[in-house]
């Protein structure tokens, strides 16, 4: 799964902004991730409760929308199900003055912990390795970031993208915890 296979990111922010939904592109891919990472039962179904709640189905404008985070939603879905786990945080692109990377990242981690939150505490605890209840830590503190004073430096970059790449592993380890058979004792997994 590759980039391409998304939907145009300003597009999609666009068609969201038109019909005032008060989430971002990135959050509405993370909410995805987070329910097939947790595999919450009827993940299409929790998918459409999410995200299309406030939508009017007879009007032109919310069809455009749902039609592009359909998109959004197959293309995540597909991604996470390919043997190769090829997701692709979905970002708006560098010259993106009004939703700048940093606040991307930040509400990637709000979505994906709203997505996972759906599948239930107790039975993420039961399911987690040690290295996945600490991602999920982490995740809650990306998601509390204060991204109001983005620069452009540098050392500001690398770390944009470090966390960029943390939150795409940090999924997969999660999933991986949430999808493994445990037949006798509880299996443990790195971040590298």
């Amino acid at each position: 799964m590759s980039v391409s296979d998304y939907p145009d990111y300003i597009a999609c922010l666009d068609a969201m902004r038109r019909c005032h939904l008060t989430f971002s592109p990135s959050e509405a891919q993370a909410v995805a991730v987070g329910l097939l990472a947790g595999g919450v039962g009827g993940p299409d179904q929790h998918w459409a409760t999410a995200m299309y709640a406030d939508l009017d189905p007879d009007d032109a404008l919310a069809q455009e929308c749902r039609t592009c985070l359909d998109s959004l939603y197959r293309a995540t879905s597909e991604a996470m199900q390919g043997l190769d786990f090829g997701l692709q945080l979905f970002l708006p692109p560098g010259d993106c003055e009004e939703y700048r990377l940093g606040m991307a990242l930040r509400d990637w981690a709000q979505g994906f912990l709203y997505g996972f939150g759906l599948v239930g505490e107790k039975a993420a605890s039961a399911r987690l390795s040690q290295e996945g209840r600490e991602a999920l830590q982490d995740f809650y503190e990306i998601g509390n970031l204060d991204v109001s004073e983005e620069s452009s430096d540098e050392d500001e970059q690398a770390a944009i993208a470090e966390i960029e790449e943390y939150l795409r592993v940090a999924a997969m380890l999660i999933h991986e915890d949430m999808h493994a058979r445990q037949p006798s004792g509880e299996v443990s997994h790195e971040i590298h």
